[in-house]
């Protein structure tokens, strides 16, 4: 029988300087993508740490033709890494994370307080860095978890694999999404992408940006009679578009929450979102531009089809092609993430609803089950795998400020996950 308490008071204890001792050496490589050229630095400094567990390493390189596939400048090789030790158990869980980070600008109305490739922590146990809660920070706990449990002599309860994986924060070809066409993903996969409140991820949105162009014929504004307007001639189409977005944006899951809605306070189910983002055309007013460039985002839940999704924004676009006088009218599509669903009734994702009950000493019914709109390349697992038995938590909060200027976690939520972790993994809880 497992000491939860033993467990709780060696994470309790652990030394501010230790944990900040391995935030530091993998916050301040800087991984950003793009362009993504530091991952031999991250893998070299990380692999010792499971190496000292008793770990089998193995790096896999995803190929440069996929690597194409990526709408991004890159740099350098995509070495993702793969940490594996069994137990004898019959059961595996593979622990993901990615390497990557966004970049870190230090400019414009908002600064960063601190260096962000340079982890900081302060006196009230707040952690400032780049990628500390997207997400450098879980597998730092993933870490402290694996040689508390070593230390304690604990056999967990499954086989471990851990996928340290690249380009994450790129989309169209991750490096999970290459592990996962090759075999690599053993057991349940446990994202540590997410965050550490009580909350469980029933489903996340994938990502299709559209591109639509008008071409038209420039002229001198003053002799327009000659030229073809491409921007005005976008307006048909931004009008059926607009028709469009109406529509997607009134669907709802069927069995996926999301968030209530902002006008009535209504709850709802996840919806899907249609956004018309960038529109550019012209150079100069006296030139009549001879293109017109509208980009669209398309958030697309786990209930939609993507073939029928692009169908029908070909159709609107038909429609108002119907009504445009533009000479041409050219469309792509740039789909970077799937959509995510996952299956709560799984064993595991009910395991960690009771290991998060125990940890945050919380009923069952405070634990929040939703949907979101945000992306996760987990979505490439679920639907290479043809898989639903993902768990996603992390070490993040909703003020964690991720992608964001002074991106932080806090220390103690550092000690909760690590908790949950090691109960996860260790604790008998049927």
């Amino acid at each position: 029988m497992v000491n939860l308490q033993q467990i709780y008071e060696e994470v309790d204890n652990l030394d501010k300087d230790r944990i900040m001792g391995i935030i530091r050496t993998l916050v301040n490589i800087n991984t950003a993508v793009p362009p993504g050229n530091s991952y031999r630095v991250y893998v070299d400094a990380l692999s010792p740490y499971f190496k000292n567990l008793g770990f089998s390493l193995e790096e896999v390189i995803v190929p440069e033709e996929y690597i194409k596939q990526i709408p991004y400048p890159l740099e350098g090789p995509r070495i993702n890494l793969i940490a594996t030790k069994e137990f004898g158990k019959k059961k595996f869980i593979s622990f993901y994370g990615h390497m990557d980070v966004v970049p870190a600008p230090n400019e414009g109305a908002q600064k960063w307080r601190f260096p962000p490739f340079e982890a900081t922590i302060i006196k009230s146990g707040k952690i400032y860095g780049r990628g500390v809660g997207d997400m450098k920070g879980a597998m730092v706990c993933l870490i402290l978890a694996l040689q508390i449990i070593e230390k304690l002599n604990i056999t967990p309860k499954y086989n471990i694999q851990v996928l340290n994986c690249t380009d994450e924060e790129l989309g169209f070809y991750p490096g999970i999404r290459y592990l996962t066409e090759q075999g690599y993903i053993k057991g349940t996969l446990f994202s540590m992408d997410y965050t550490v409140e009580p909350i469980i991820l029933m489903g996340s949105a994938g990502d299709l940006d559209i591109e639509i162009q008008t071409i038209g014929r420039s002229s001198h504004s003053g002799l327009s009679i000659l030229g073809v307007n491409a921007l005005e001639e976008m307006i048909p189409i931004l009008v059926e578009l607009k028709i469009l977005k109406e529509k997607v944006e009134s669907r709802q899951s069927k069995d996926i929450p999301g968030f209530p809605d902002p006008q009535t306070g209504k709850k709802r189910n996840l919806t899907p979102l249609f956004n018309l983002d960038i529109i550019k055309s012209g150079e100069k007013s006296n030139i009549i531009p001879d293109i017109c460039s509208l980009i669209i985002n398309r958030r697309i839940i786990p209930d939609e089809n993507i073939r029928e999704v692009k169908q029908e924004i070909l159709d609107a676009v038909e429609r108002g092609k119907a009504k445009s006088k533009a000479l041409d009218v050219k469309i792509s599509f740039k789909y970077s993430n799937p959509p995510l669903k996952v299956d709560i009734n799984s064993p595991e994702v009910q395991r960690i609803q009771k290991v998060i009950q125990l940890v945050h000493k919380i009923p069952e019914e405070k634990i929040r089950k939703t949907g979101m709109n945000f992306t996760f390349d987990a979505g490439f697992v679920s639907q290479i795998l043809n898989t639903h038995d993902i768990i996603l938590r992390g070490v993040a909060t909703g003020g964690s400020n991720t992608h964001g200027v002074n991106e932080t976690i806090r220390l103690k939520d550092i000690k909760k996950f690590i908790k949950e972790i090691i109960v996860f993994l260790c604790a008998d809880l049927d």
